[in-house]
């Protein structure tokens, strides 16, 4: 049984509970041009729990929590983990035949999501409802199929958050982040970044996504920060939020640079903090956006199963070439090397994190849980320590292509390739020849005069033979999730 692995204690929900019940920044939500007060926001979760526990939420049940940044899902979190209950976070825009198949694989009776979802969920639900959320918001219940019951533990899992995860192997899963290690990846931050009850936190990653999560939900309610938010990002919302508040944290994807200085120039004189997460930032994008608006992006580097890692600081932040910084504050980090890989230099190998705000282990379809042994977790990364202490990411050892028994870094092909003059953005990747052997991609977003065959003849001169790309594809965008991440299924 799950409960024999884990010590139950440590997975109470009470150390988020508490930091709810004490947070008492103001929560501004653009959507409704309302800034809610502590106790308003306090007003409506307490009747959104009511409600929840009205229509047969129990200890032990697993929610789907598709509800979209702002004071809706900080509440729909805290009511649902109030219930004893374990909120499964997923994209409010999530479809229903996508939660259909979450629901099934992981257990879960219920959906709490936006109102917006309750015409879609009648094919999948039993039953929807809508739930008010104060006299600011409406969400929909629906009670799904319930699950067979013997198929489900509903003891040992109460409480716990669950972050969706494809892991290391690619299959889905559930990472189990339980109150103690969410509140320690935020005091991480807030230690790291000096941020206090003074500090603005523009929410726009989603609060579903691992990123968000801690930066933009579990942030604030420790430290006491107060948050702006939209449903929606776009650039004007992030115009207008930093022309009408104070933000001090601005919380990005790297895709969203060239997005917000593109145009107009953006005030960020009131900013203290310009992070970017959810996918290496790509030098090119960090130029741009410093000769725009004068300000360097600080690359803060994470996974779901680890919480965040490092943070670089603003002089790190002026060297792109993916550097993340040092280890946070309560995060320690080994490289080992597992031979030397042509091209990267003996000094890289697989990094592993130990952290109190790991993950105790991923809940899967035997709802069985595995645990990092002996504490550390293998991140999938390769990287290499520098001088100083900063953490250098050198691409993931599963994404390197092997040609003919050669093994070639994505990141040092994108190095080369980025070097070339009207190159925005590129991404390296494998294909498959035959049934053993592989090849070099570049799927290359470039100004419109660059062609395939300047960035062959560039390779030419600055890699060796079977470095160089054997397919190039000029893009007018990389296609990416939600959360700014290269979707790498739907590269040509």
């Amino acid at each position: 049984m799950l409960g024999a692995l884990i010590d139950s204690h440590s997975l109470s929900p009470a150390p988020i509970l508490e930091a709810v019940e004490r947070y008492r920044g103001r929560i501004i939500d653009l959507d409704s041009s309302r800034s809610l007060s502590a106790d308003a926001f306090a007003r409506a979760r307490q009747s959104l729990r009511a409600s929840l526990r009205t229509n047969d939420l129990s200890p032990g049940d697993r929610v789907l929590l598709a509800v979209a940044n702002g004071p809706a899902f900080i509440a729909a979190l805290a009511a649902v983990l109030e219930c004893e209950a374990s909120p499964l976070l997923v994209h409010f825009r999530t479809p229903p035949a996508e939660l259909q198949r979450y629901a099934e694989r992981f257990g879960a009776r219920f959906v709490l999501g936006e109102a917006e979802l309750e015409p879609g969920l009648a094919s999948i639900a039993r039953s929807t409802i809508p739930v008010p959320l104060g006299d600011f918001s409406q969400l929909c219940w629906a009670s799904l199929h319930s699950p067979d019951p013997s198929t489900v533990d509903h003891e040992s899992l109460r409480g716990v958050p669950l972050h969706p995860t494809s892991g290391s192997t690619g299959s889905p899963k559930m990472a189990l982040r339980p109150g103690f290690a969410a509140v320690e990846e935020a005091r991480h931050y807030v230690e790291t970044l000096a941020i206090d009850a003074d500090d603005l936190i523009a929410a726009i990653p989603p609060m579903s996504h691992a990123y968000g999560f801690g930066m933009c939900a579990m942030v604030p309610l420790v430290s006491g920060a107060s948050i702006v938010s939209t449903s929606r990002f776009s650039a004007r919302w992030i115009h207008r939020a930093l022309a009408e508040f104070p933000v001090t944290v601005l919380p990005l994807a790297p895709a969203m640079l060239d997005m917000l200085s593109f145009g107009a120039g953006v005030d960020l004189r009131s900013v203290r903090w310009t992070l970017t997460a959810g996918a290496t930032l790509p030098r090119g994008a960090a130029e741009r956006f410093r000769a725009k608006t004068g300000t360097v992006p600080c690359p803060l580097y994470g996974t779901t199963e680890t919480g965040g890692i490092s943070v670089a600081t603003r002089a790190d932040g002026q060297d792109v070439d993916g550097r993340v910084g040092p280890p946070m504050a309560g995060v320690s980090i080994e490289v080992r090397q597992q031979g030397t890989m042509p091209g990267l230099g003996p000094d890289v190998g697989k990094l592993f994190v130990r952290s109190s705000s790991m993950m105790h282990g991923y809940l899967q379809d035997d709802r069985r849980v595995t645990v990092p042994r002996d504490g550390w977790f293998e991140t999938g990364d390769l990287a290499r320590i520098t001088s100083d202490g900063t953490i250098q990411l050198r691409g993931r050892d599963s994404e390197v292509v092997n040609v003919s028994g050669m093994k070639v870094a994505p990141c040092e092909v994108e190095e080369a390739i980025a070097s070339l003059v009207g190159v925005r953005e590129v991404k390296v990747y494998a294909g498959a020849v035959g049934t053993s052997d592989q090849i070099v991609k570049a799927a290359i977003v470039a100004e419109r005069d660059l062609t395939a065959a300047d960035v062959r003849r560039h390779c030419e001169q600055h890699l060796v033979y079977y470095k160089r790309p054997h397919v190039v594809t000029l893009l007018e965008a990389l296609p990416r999730s939600a959360t700014g991440k290269i979707i790498r299924a739907q590269l040509p």
